[in-house]
Parts: structure tokens; sequence; C-alpha cells
């Protein structure tokens, strides 16, 4: 087929490449992690995540079992490598809230946890490995780089689907979902590159799905024992600021998801 000069280029013999590579480099962030463990574990949960995202515009071409396979190795390596994150990341955002809000330090709380063990390194080598071993079984490169586009624009559409849902609510897991989405979209787009406006749809997902992730961060916050206590200033602090980031991600979020889904599947399919 000829490709036109704005052709997103990603038939399904490239997707399944990209997929091996990042399984290769997911492999080397693990025997990196013994040395630089926290950059090292990070690097390799943004791969899993990519991986995931990406592993959406390939359903087409791996059968249902298969799928589901894949996906439960890339989780469990994402769900091993979170380790002290949410600890780290929650005792970071209290003390950023404490300073913005000016609070004296005898009101901030101290988070109780345990600290985790990384993962043994061959596990997570076992893991990768079967997914690579899955990963060559498929019929990844059997794909039209139409159906790939068909893949992007049914994630388009449930992305923008869950943001009027957000419009309507303020449910902790129908958030949750959207920023999935939000992410797809931005791993997606990351790899369709040459797709038309992808430089602006890639730095918007960027920064709705750290909008999106702060959000959550705030929100399993306001769950932690510790701020229930009776006449504390940390639940109308964590309210006040969520009500100011869901002014900024619902904003956002109809900038990204601006084009109807149809208009956007028209708009994309066109490039090929």
């Amino acid at each position: 087929m000829k490709q036109s000069r704005d052709s997103a280029g990603l038939p399904g013999r490239k997707l399944k490449r990209l997929l091996h590579q990042l399984c290769e480099r997911a492999q080397e962030d693990v025997r990196r992690i013994s040395v630089h463990e926290e950059s090292a574990t990070h690097q390799l949960r943004v791969r899993m995540k990519k991986m995931l995202s990406l592993l959406r515009l390939a359903e087409e071409g791996i059968d249902q079992h298969t799928l589901q396979a894949m996906r439960q190795h890339l989780r469990t390596v994402k769900n091993a490598c979170a380790g002290n994150r949410e600890h780290v990341v929650q005792s970071r955002l209290i003390d950023k809230l404490t300073r913005r809000f000016h609070l004296a330090p005898k009101h901030r709380p101290q988070l109780m946890g345990t600290v985790l063990k990384s993962p043994p390194a061959s596990d997570l080598h076992h893991q990768l490995y079967a997914m690579g071993q899955l990963l060559e079984r498929t019929c990844i490169e059997s794909l039209s780089e139409e159906q790939i586009l068909a893949a992007h624009a049914r994630c388009y559409r449930k992305g923008r689907h869950l943001m009027q849902q957000a419009c309507e609510t303020t449910d902790k897991r129908t958030l949750h979902r959207w920023r999935h989405r939000v992410k797809d979209l931005y791993f997606q787009t990351l790899a369709l590159a040459q797709l038309q406006g992808a430089e602006r749809r890639i730095k918007r997902a960027r920064r709705l799905g750290n909008l999106l992730g702060r959000d959550q961060d705030l929100a399993n916050l306001a769950c932690e024992p510790v701020f229930a206590v009776r006449r504390s200033p940390w639940v109308q602090v964590i309210h006040e600021h969520r009500d100011h980031l869901r002014e900024r991600y619902l904003s956002l979020g109809h900038k990204l998801y601006a084009p109807p889904g149809a208009r956007f599947s028209g708009k994309i399919l066109s490039c090929v």
C-alpha cells in the first residue's frame, strides 16, 4: 500500500517490532534495578503502561486467551514494581500541601506503613520472558494501518465518553478509568506521531494524565485513617485542592476530546 506523506506509518509488523523492543528494554531495566532502583523501577513501570496501551491497538491480531495472559504478565510486573511508591507520593503530597496552605508542623500527620522490598529480579525476568514468548506467537504483523487506526479511534471514543461521565460525577472509579484511557491515548499517539494534530494531542494528554493522577493521589490520601481525625484541617485542604484540579482537568479534557468520535475517526483514517 502506498503511504501518503501524512500516513501514520504504523503497520502491524512495525507495531509488533515496537512491542518486542519495549519488552527487551524492560529486561534491561530489571538488570539496572540493583544499581539504580528508583529510576529503573520507574522506567520499567512506564514501559509496562506503554505496552498495555499499545496492545489495545493490536487486539484484532491476538486471540482473547493470549491477550488476557499478556496483560496479566504486564500488570504483574507493573504492580510488583509499585513498591513504596504510594507511601513516597503521599509523603511528598502532604509536605506540598502543608507549605501551600501554611499549616503548622504540628498538623502534619505521620503516615503509617511498612517499607517494602524490591521484587526478585528473577521473577520480573520470568514475567517478561513469558510476555515475549506470547508476543512472538501473535499475528500482529498481519494488521493493516486501517485496523490499527480504527482501534486508536475506539480508544479515543472511550476516553471521550468517560470525560462526559466525569462532567456529571466525582466518582473515584470513573475518574480512574478515564485517566487510564487518557494514558492510552497519550502512549498510542506517541507511536502514531505522524498523524495530523498528534503533537498537540500528546501535550494535552500528558498534562491531563498528570492532573488526573494528582487528583487520584489526593483521593487516596483522603482515605487514609490519619485524616479522619476530628476537626482536622486536612479534609477541607484536600477538598479545596481537588476542586481546583477539577476545573483544570475538565477544561483540558474538553480541549483534548473536542472532535466528536466520528469526526476524529474520519480524520485519522483519511491519513492512510
